[in-house]
This record gives C-alpha cells, sequence and structure tokens, in this order.
C-alpha cells in the first residue's frame, strides 16, 4: 500500500499542479531550422532557434518549452527550477521524430582534417573537453579510445590531446572524413544538467552521442523525465585512464523524482542509477525514486545501479527506491563491451552502501541476458536484506551462467540458474519470480513486446503502476503482466504479430509516421481506428491496400476493425 500511494500521490500532485497553472502558463517554441533568438518565442511562427538563448531566459512556473520535431540541437540544455505553483516542462511540438539534442560534434568534412604524417590524421577543431567516444557512418562502427598518440595502430584508433593541442587523433589510412561517410566526435559533457533545481519535466526529448552522464541531476527534486531516447551515452575519461557516463544519474541529495516511458540503449555505464558518495560532502539522503516502465539494452555496466556512502554517516539514508515493470536486455553488450576493461554486465547492480539503506523494490521486471543479473556488494552492513525483490522474469544466456552475485570482503557467493531455488529459500528473495524465456516478439529487432504465451502475462503484482509503456491501463488480463508492455487482448484476439495469411495485415508496428494496411480482398470495405477509450479517430474504406499517416495521432496504443461481410477483424498497432 505505501507505494502504491506513493506513486500515485505524485502523479496527482502532478495534474492539479498542471490544472492550476493553465491561466498563466506560457507556451515557448524553439525551431532549429526557421527561428530566430530575436521573435519572442510565443508562437511557432516566431520561434527561438538555440539552445543558448533557452538556457539564459527566466522561465515561471508552469510554463513550456516545445522543440520542434525532426530538429536537432548541440550543446548542453540547462533548464530553470520550477516550484510548488508548477513545473516548467521541456518538451516538444509538431510532428515526426522526437526533437534530438546531440553531445558531439561533426567531423565529416574532409577540410576537417590534416596529415600528420603516415597515417596519423589530426582535427583542426580543439576541444576543451574529453573525447570519450567517436561514432562512424551513424553507429555503423566506432573508435576504438587510446591513451598516446603511439598506441595508435589501426583503423579506428583515437587519441584526445589532453595536455598539448587539446585536438582529435586518428589512425586512418586515408583522410578520415574519406573513410567515413559520416564521423561525430562525443564530448565529455552533460547533454541536460540540472544542479539544485526542482519541478522541471523533461519529455518526448531525444539524446544522443554524449561522452559523459547524459542527464545529470544533481541535488534536485521534483524531477520527472519520461518518453525519452538515451542512446550512445559515455565513454569520457573521469580520472587515470577510467571512463564513465550514463544515461539517468540523480546525485547526492534526491527525492520524489521519476524516470518512466523511456529507451536506453548503448550505454557505457548504467541506464539509470542514483548515487551520491564522499565527494559530494556532507549528509546525503536519497527517497522517493520511480524507475517505471523503462525498455533498456546494451548497457556495460548495469541497468540499474543504486549506491550511497557519504562523508557523514549520520543524517545520510536511501529508502523507497522503486524499479518496477522495466524490461532490460543484454547488460554488457553495445559498443562499450569491446573497450571497457572493466566490463561489469549487470541488470541491478547495488554498489557498496556505507549509510543507512531501507526500502528498495525491484519488481515486474524482466531480466534478459547479462553477465549476471544482480550483483550485490554486500562489503557493507546496509544492502540486500533492505531489498524486496520479486515477481521479476530472469532468463540468463546459458544455464550455468551467474544469475545473482553477493561480494563481501572475503569472498564471493555466486547462484547459478540451477541454484536459484536455493537463492530463493536463503535470502527470502524472489519468491514469486522465475526463470523463463519471455517471448519477445523479435528481441534481434529491439522489438520487446509480448507475445500470447510469454509467461510474463498474468504472474506480475499490483505495484501502484497504473498503466504501461504505451500508456495502455493495467492490468488487462487476470493479472498484472512482467515488463514495461502489458499484453493487449481485445475482443479474443491480440496482435502484437501479423499471420502472412490474415486478412488484415499492417505494418510496421510500432508506427511513427506512416501505418500501411493490406486486406486480403479485392473488394471495398470499411475500416476503423479506434483509440482505448473508445472514440473513433479514423475511418475510411479501402481495398486491397492503403496508407495512413498516423503522424497527427497521439502516442499510445489502437484498435484497428475491418468491417467484412462475414465478421469483424480486430487489430491493435503502436503509434510511438
Amino acid at each position: 500500500m505505501q507505494k502504491q500511494l506513493s506513486y500515485k500521490t505524485i502523479l496527482i500532485l502532478l495534474l492539479f499542479l498542471a490544472f492550476i497553472c493553465t491561466a498563466k502558463a506560457t507556451n515557448y517554441y524553439v525551431d532549429k531550422l526557421s527561428g530566430n533568438d530575436g521573435n519572442n518565442g510565443l508562437t511557432p511562427t516566431t520561434a527561438w532557434q538555440t539552445l543558448a538563448n533557452v538556457n539564459t531566459f527566466t522561465f515561471s512556473p508552469g510554463d513550456s518549452i516545445l522543440f520542434k520535431r525532426g530538429g536537432i540541437w548541440r550543446g548542453q540544455l540547462t533548464p530553470k527550477s520550477g516550484s510548488n505553483a508548477g513545473y516548467v516542462t521541456y518538451a516538444a511540438y509538431g510532428t515526426g521524430a522526437k526533437p534530438l539534442l546531440m553531445g558531439s560534434v561533426n567531423l565529416s568534412a574532409t577540410t576537417d582534417w590534416v596529415n600528420l604524417g603516415g597515417n596519423i590524421w589530426q582535427s583542426l577543431q580543439s576541444s576543451t573537453v574529453d573525447i570519450g567516444n567517436v561514432i562512424f557512418n551513424n553507429t555503423a562502427s566506432f573508435g576504438v579510445k587510446k591513451w598516446a598518440d603511439t598506441s595508435l595502430l589501426n583503423q579506428g584508433d583515437y587519441w584526445w590531446d589532453k595536455t598539448g593541442t587539446q585536438k582529435l587523433e586518428i589512425y586512418s589510412i586515408n583522410n578520415p572524413a574519406t573513410y567515413y561517410t559520416d564521423i561525430e566526435a562525443a564530448l565529455g559533457n552533460f547533454i541536460i544538467y540540472m544542479s539544485v533545481d526542482s519541478f522541471v519535466i523533461i519529455q518526448n526529448i531525444a539524446l544522443e552521442y554524449g561522452a559523459a552522464d547524459c542527464i545529470e541531476v544533481r541535488n534536485s527534486h521534483h524531477i520527472i523525465i519520461e518518453d525519452c531516447e538515451v542512446s550512445y551515452i559515455g565513454g569520457t575519461e573521469l580520472t587515470n585512464h577510467v571512463r564513465y557516463g550514463g544515461g539517468v544519474q540523480f546525485w547526492a541529495n534526491s527525492h520524489d523524482n521519476i524516470v518512466e516511458r523511456c529507451k536506453f540503449w548503448d550505454i557505457y555505464d548504467d541506464a539509470v542509477t542514483n548515487q551520491g558518495n564522499a565527494s559530494a560532502g556532507g549528509t546525503v539522503q536519497q527517497y522517493n525514486l520511480y524507475y517505471i516502465n523503462n525498455i533498456i539494452w546494451n548497457c556495460s555496466e548495469s541497468s540499474f545501479c543504486y549506491m550511497i556512502q557519504p562523508a557523514t554517516i549520520t543524517g545520510s539514508f536511501m529508502k523507497n527506491i522503486y524499479f518496477e515493470n522495466n524490461t532490460c536486455v543484454n547488460a554488457g553488450g553495445g559498443w562499450a563491451a569491446s573497450q571497457r576493461p572493466d566490463l561489469k554486465g549487470f541488470h541491478v547492480y547495488c554498489s557498496k552502501n556505507t549509510a543507512p539503506i531501507d526500502s528498495i523494490f525491484i519488481r515486474n521486471n524482466i531480466f534478459y541476458k547479462s553477465r549476471a543479473s544482480i550483483f550485490i556488494d554486500n562489503s557493507s552492513v546496509h544492502t540486500w536484506s533492505f531489498t524486496t525483490s520479486d515477481y521479476n522474469c530472469w532468463y540468463p544466456n546459458n544455464t550455468s551462467d551467474t544469475l545473482i552475485a553477493f561480494w563481501t570482503s572475503s569472498s564471493l557467493n555466486v547462484y547459478t540458474q540451477s541454484q536459484f531455488a536455493t537463492y530463493q529459500t536463503s535470502t527470502n528473495q524472489d519468491l514469486h519470480s522465475f526463470i523463463a524465456d519471455p517471448l519477445f516478439v523479435n528481441a534481434s529487432t529491439n522489438n520487446y513486446y509480448l507475445t500470447t504465451t510469454s509467461p510474463c502475462i498474468n504472474t506480475g503484482t499490483n505495484t501502484g503502476v497504473a498503466t504501461d509503456f504505451n500508456l495502455t491501463p493495467r492490468p488487462q488480463g487476470a493479472n498484472y503482466d512482467i515488463g514495461a508492455y502489458e499484453y493487449i487482448l481485445n475482443n479474443g484476439i491480440n496482435d502484437n504479430t501479423n499471420n502472412i495469411e490474415s486478412p488484415l495485415i499492417i505494418y510496421p508496428n510500432p508506427a511513427k509516421d506512416n501505418l500501411t494496411i493490406e486486406i486480403n480482398s479485392t473488394k471495398e470495405q470499411r475500416l476503423e481506428i479506434i483509440n482505448l477509450i473508445g472514440q473513433t479517430i479514423y475511418t475510411n474504406i479501402i481495398n486491397k491496400k492503403a496508407t495512413i499517416n498516423t503522424s497527427a495521432f497521439a502516442n499510445g496504443v489502437y484498435i484497428i476493425k475491418l468491417y467484412t461481410n462475414k465478421e469483424t477483424i480486430v487489430r491493435k498497432f503502436v503509434k510511438e
């Protein structure tokens, strides 16, 4: 009951604050292509253009800063605080792809490079921060970071001259911009940075190619990050050749923050984490942090990490942390797997905690393939015994792989798949969890919807998470499902997949802009698209094949009905 009340209270508060601020709230528009910072920003036709202008403006509680979909901005966004009177929201407007914030510089022109002799090429641009990753040909391959110019021996090896020119050097058999069609150098900066901020919403934003933490939130509260996409993050040097860079980090004093319905992939460190250590100074208090309905894959350290090591133990604590209904895949994979010397690859990483911990909830998650599903540093007394882990679906790579590992100062206690029952009885954890293939629609294409026979259907528990990744109400069946997606059953028919012999085929599914519908008939038939509250938002007569522009549809789940002479055929599709 504590979880249900706490999570719902935050969401109700958000809706209430949004309502009372409507009368005085102002929308500001940002358009990278057609905007101008000399405009007032108050309409799409008088939009601003740059992040710099957004960062220097003073906003009021309830205001929204809306970035035009399809636009690309480079640099750092530094949101402004709202207050008890209302959140300040950074979101999207228009149609098309999410607005994209990039933490890199593009070096794809041959004039960006000069030959230093042999196969060593130097960028003409310098950087005051480390270059933590180099992305070639839109993620087709990645540079290999070296710590000295004498180590540049193979195609794609790179080095950033920290103490000298502060320029990037790459080994390439010819001009890098000739060898590669696209080159992005990821800089060691946060793409979004909040410090001592509160009442901020980050919504429907895509972020990529940053080499430090992507969204860094320090000593802040009432931060909501939702419906965002975070990819190809991390790799910058922290100290002494140790690299880092995660998706979302709540650092030091943090409370009442939410990360929900986001996608994270190819992250050097952790997809989501809350941490605080001695370098933060003084006490560290973290509570009421929620990671809900997220989809995470290819994170080289972990999908989720929590750690607290404050300078002052008295008064420090971590409690009420919720990691629930997330789908986590292939921890230890991705671009960093071959470069990280300390590759971990855990879905849940409980690092050493020296301050008191209480009420950590890890429930209703899918943990699919990893080097170890859970790694617990038990070298201090404040760790796993204060965690509730249950109703999770585990699926390691192999039966002999590590499932759960407990580290102490003198030993490493490992449970493999065959020892899962022993782990359950000895720890009293995961008593309703199980080991099974979750049966995704197609994991190889990152389609993590559940198929009809998935063991994750109806085997979860009610934790107060009322909707899924697509805002589909939970539960759809007899009980709650495990993972970020709720399996949808409508009139006895579920269509997470298409049967090629079906009289009604839809693709792509999920759809972003255009949805193609094919019917196994040359006769004209009536088609309807209905949202989940029963409203018909589209109707037309189709013959054989039709393409529907869905860009104006809100993200979520829709029902398609085809009316034939014999029957009504029902299918489901997702707009994202």
